[in-house]
């Protein structure tokens, strides 16, 4: 689960010793409250210290380890052996298991939350993140969406965040202005926002006879083209230029051509399709601006090019 080194990682931001020490406590300290972590790459003097360096597009914000949020952990010894072997790494929580969080990247946006909820100041714990706020509220069970209102997401089910006291790209460290205890619940998702994250409605039951089919198929096909997003290589950065493009930006352009395709003809819930395609990509790295314009692109191409599945692939789904 931990692959070793290749070759000297960019330098991180200078860290003061107390927010280094309280890496490894906050994680344990997290797990020991029953959210899952896992160590995130840091902030560097030239970009981030992943491969990418200078050319990441999500300094500090995806995971170290191979696979990603499916190696997060409330074992502590596994969690010390991660930040002795990475002792600047940001932490990583998973979000959909103990807490959910609204991510809010703006003033304008924070405003309008609090304007829709209806408070001065939320409930429950709150973050600066360096660049916006979380919202900490109780696992809804609620999926993890982007673009509820213009800077703001909702990350529950398969989403990931940083947590404090990791270090933001800025230089600003992750921290709660209003505090988090793990012996108190957390808020539970108010109705205003629920209504924001739920996806449309299903389609009636009498509405086609095999929908339910199709999904199964959509769902398996949507599984595999996350995954080749998940692991598709990244790109070679070299003295701070692109040697090679990497993978990721084809391989989501070519998983939503695909489902696109699929969608085209009908029974499909584009929000969840496009929805889980963003998450996958950024918690590969792409940016979300990079996200949105490959979506669209690809979305576009498969619409124009429909098809449906096989029968006996459904079957064989089901």
């Amino acid at each position: 689960m931990m692959p070793p080194p290749a070759g000297p990682p960019p330098r991180p931001h200078a860290m003061r010793p107390s927010t280094r020490a309280g890496l490894l406590a906050a994680a344990l300290r997290y797990a020991a409250a029953g959210i899952p972590v896992m160590p995130l790459h840091t902030p560097a003097a030239v970009g981030c210290s992943c491969r990418e360096a200078a050319g990441c597009a999500s300094a500090g914000k995806h995971p170290r380890l191979r696979h990603g949020l499916r190696d997060a952990t409330l074992r502590p010894q596994l969690i010390r052996a991660w930040w002795r072997h990475w002792p600047t790494a940001n932490i990583g929580l998973a979000t959909g298991t103990v807490l959910d969080v609204c991510d809010i990247d703006t003033n304008t946006a924070l405003a309008a939350i609090l304007d829709l909820l209806k408070v001065i100041r939320p409930t429950g714990p709150l973050v600066r993140t360096g660049a916006g706020w979380h919202l900490w509220f109780a696992a809804s069970g609620l999926p993890s969406r982007v673009g509820l209102l213009p800077g703001v997401d909702w990350r529950g089910r398969g989403g990931l965040i940083a947590a404090p006291p990791s270090v933001h790209a800025s230089g600003a460290t992750y921290r709660f202005q209003q505090p988090w205890q793990p012996a108190a619940a957390l808020p539970s998702c108010p109705a205003e926002l629920r209504r924001l994250v739920l996806p449309r409605p299903p389609l009636p039951k009498g509405a086609a006879a095999d929908v339910t089919d199709l999904d199964r198929y959509t769902a398996a096909a949507l599984a595999g083209e996350v995954q080749r997003i998940l692991l598709a290589p990244r790109p070679v950065v070299r003295d701070g230029r692109r040697i090679t493009g990497g993978g990721r930006n084809d391989a989501l352009n070519t998983a939503a051509f695909r489902l696109a395709q699929l969608s085209a003809g009908g029974g499909v819930d584009e929000a969840a399709v496009r929805h889980a395609l963003s998450e996958a990509a950024q918690t590969a790295g792409l940016s979300r601006a990079e996200i949105r314009r490959t979506l669209d692109s690809g979305w576009r191409a498969g619409l124009r090019h429909p098809r449906r599945p096989i029968r006996g692939a459904r079957r064989r789904v089901a």
